[in-house]
């Protein structure tokens, strides 16, 4: 193996050993610091290699190069995530390529993916050059063109995406046994596939409001069923993971790995979706299988999602019982007092069906904030756009506060 490869196996190691450890601030600072060295990266033509400002040429392949940076970019999203800060900037464009200009979207998919790993790795840059390319063309156009340039390129996409569709669902065609390792991946592609779907609309919805200075039409009570089949998805990929698990002479626990999975996907659903009985479903999951997912751990979100529920119906409860109905603006402080000091049962839920959450009370964000300065933890709520709420969860502050 290389100095390069050792350098890079290394990298991915103290990230490994510091989530595996519980040493989350040790994790994110290896993360950033990975990423500023991937930022200044570049391709010397003239040698064939990759060079750095500051370190040794590297000799590993373009290919092996991405796929490193791959890794990084979904750890760096979710180390932003957790922490609310973008310390380290990502370029809109790849150091290694030239930033993308014209308006059409990528379209040359192959006939049928030669792999699950090929297809799933296919979306997952897909969905990169989507938002990058987005972003650099809106970026450079006049505020008068930008609804119709923004009407234009989701239109593009709209062509672009039916094309990556079609081709994985040849490769799904043409695979008539599967082992249980590869039903699970083709599983996980389906989840992220549904996914894009309903972000690809939500989107839409928002940026052509946005542009017509309108309120937003979009409602994630459409996609009730496609939260629930995202539920059904990750619940046979769990289902599986274990029988194969409990083959094993030692079975693992938890399961771990670097790249995206389904803890997002299920968190969200917990979240976004409000039929009660849909959105539990995840957290069930969640707790019923232990998984490390990069920095997201299945039994934290388990627990973030329950708080978010319970905070969002009891909002919903007092909404639909105070004298301003859904327009009154509620305190959310009483209610996040209330849910801490008290569980609600099961069958005294109020909530029966997804249209008796207001808009008005819905959370437009809940997610964990690792405070990694003040060695805290909480979980951040979104009332609106424009508002955040930071609720105290010092149970769990050893999660930020432990270091090596």
């Amino acid at each position: 193996m290389t100095n390069d490869k050792i350098t890079a196996a290394g990298g991915f190691g103290n990230i490994t050993v510091d989530i595996l450890s519980g040493h989350y601030t040790s994790a994110v600072n290896h993360i950033r610091s990975g990423i500023k060295i991937l930022r200044d990266v570049y391709y010397d033509a003239r040698c064939g290699i990759f060079r750095h400002p500051h370190l040794l040429p590297s000799t590993v392949s373009s290919l092996e190069i991405k796929s490193i940076r791959g890794i990084f970019i979904y750890l760096h999203m979710q180390a932003s995530t957790l922490t609310r800060v973008e310390e380290v900037h990502v370029p809109a464009h790849r150091p290694l390529e030239v930033p993308e200009t014209a308006l059409n979207f990528p379209s040359d998919f192959p006939e049928s993916f030669n792999s699950i790993s090929e297809a799933a790795n296919s979306l997952s840059a897909l969905k990169r050059r989507y938002i990058i390319h987005y972003r650099n063309i809106m970026q450079a156009v006049s505020i008068g063109k930008a609804p119709e340039i923004s009407e234009y390129l989701f239109q593009q996409i709209g062509l672009s995406f039916p094309r990556w569709c079609a081709a994985f669902s040849r490769f799904e065609e043409s695979r008539r046994h599967l082992s249980a390792g590869e039903q699970i991946g083709i599983k996980i592609v389906r989840i992220h596939q549904l996914h894009m779907v309903m972000y690809y609309e939500y989107a839409r919805a928002n940026e052509r409001a946005i542009h017509r200075n309108e309120r937003s039409l979009f409602s994630w009570d459409d996609y009730n069923n496609q939260f629930a089949e995202i539920v059904t998805l990750t619940g046979s990929v769990v289902k599986i993971a274990q029988i194969l698990s409990e083959g094993n002479p030692i079975p693992i626990q938890p399961f771990f790995c670097l790249d995206d999975g389904i803890l997002a996907p299920l968190y969200e659903v917990a979240t976004l979706c409000r039929d009660p009985v849909i959105r539990r479903r995840p957290v069930s999951i969640l707790r019923s299988a232990p998984r490390q997912e990069g920095l997201f751990n299945s039994h934290l979100l388990a627990m973030a999602a329950e708080k978010a529920i319970a905070i969002e119906e009891a909002a919903a409860a007092a909404a639909g019982s105070s004298a301003g109905g859904e327009g009154a603006v509620l305190d959310y402080s009483c209610i996040i007092e209330a849910e801490s000091k008290t569980q609600i049962p099961e069958t005294a839920r109020v909530i029966t069906q997804s249209s008796q959450v207001p808009d008005s009370v819905r959370l437009v964000y809940a997610f964990p904030k690792f405070d990694l300065v003040g060695k805290k933890l909480s979980l951040t709520i979104g009332p609106s756009t424009k508002r955040e709420v930071d609720i105290p969860w010092p149970a769990l502050d050893f999660l930020v506060d432990a270091g090596r």
